[in-house]
């Protein structure tokens, strides 16, 4: 299903459980402008038509152009608008770093880490795109399940191996002040908790000041920005579950559903019950068992 809005934006988005439920969108944006937002999963995809500027953290902006691969490392801020007068077409998926693992098996190119990660933001690969472009198709027609397994499996391994290697990102946290990497992980610990200043300073024992300052720095976002990229981000595998978005909402840590539309609107384009829409679309059904909530004791399984 494909929704237009007053502004031309057209977007629709789906899940595909061929590995485990996997966010895929396809979208032409004319007009609409990603503020700086993180995904907790890679963000893989083609620029079919126009161009997307992009700026990752507080690096310089560049263009992602048509006939190209983007790609976007988990964890990694970044925001986007129309690098053209016609904005840009383009297919993304956004597969897990436990899928990646999975996928990639015993290939030895590893990280010392550990971790899996893409080198580059853009990436020109004819022949990549090409396999991108049929794997999505596959999802989007509903091809056999096994087609779209080997269509995934195929593109991630020769992805990775022609493009992948340390983190680039996240290797630079690492030896970052050890207060950005306490203070992200303690947004993603408490992601659904009422979190405040205080408690983030408690935890990396500095000033509320100094983790402003040295989060935002590092990022290119402040922490409660980067905790609502987060919120939004989880709602969605809720929502895709079935959850109805007034219990998803209040699981996920905002107040309200109302509090939450503002949101997801923002840095998605679509509001929730859309996204609902067209992921529960498909006929894909795939309950989650979320965690119990902190401090609410509320659980949307249990919701209408």
């Amino acid at each position: 299903m494909s929704v237009s809005d007053p502004s031309g934006d057209q977007s629709r988005t789906w899940t595909d459980p061929a590995f485990e439920p996997t966010e895929f969108l396809s979208a032409h944006y004319r007009n609409f402008v990603f503020p700086p937002h993180v995904h907790e999963t890679f963000a893989i995809g083609i620029i079919e038509t126009g161009g997307q500027q992009f700026r990752s953290g507080r690096a310089s902006s560049l263009v992602m152009p048509a006939g190209t691969l983007c790609a976007i490392n988990p964890g990694v801020v970044h925001e986007g608008c129309p690098a053209t007068s016609h904005g840009w077409r383009y297919r993304m998926f956004y597969p897990s770093p436990a899928l990646v693992a999975r996928t990639l098996g015993g290939a030895q190119q590893r990280s010392p880490s550990g971790d899996w990660g893409l080198d580059r933001h853009v990436i020109d690969d004819p022949e990549l795109y090409g396999e991108f472009e049929a794997l999505h198709v596959s999802s989007q027609l509903r091809e056999t399940l096994l087609e779209r397994q080997t269509r995934i499996s195929a593109f991630v391994g020769r992805l990775f191996e022609r493009h992948g290697n340390a983190l680039p990102e996240r290797g630079q946290a690492r030896v970052a002040p050890r207060t950005v990497g306490i203070v992200r992980d303690y947004l993603h610990a408490n992601a659904e908790s009422q979190v405040s200043i205080a408690d983030l300073a408690h935890a990396a024992g500095v000033s509320g000041t100094q983790v402003i300052r040295a989060f935002s720095a590092e990022t290119g976002m402040p922490p409660h920005s980067y905790l609502v990229s987060l919120r939004v981000e989880r709602a969605k595998a809720l929502l895709r579950a079935g959850n109805s978005p007034a219990a998803t909402a209040l699981y996920v840590g905002f107040s309200d559903q109302s509090q939450m539309t503002r949101h997801f609107k923002r840095l998605t384009g679509i509001t929730p019950g859309r996204f609902s829409a067209e992921s529960l679309a498909t006929g894909q059904r795939t309950r989650i068992r979320p965690r119990r909530c902190r401090q609410r004791g509320h659980d949307p399984k249990n919701s209408d």
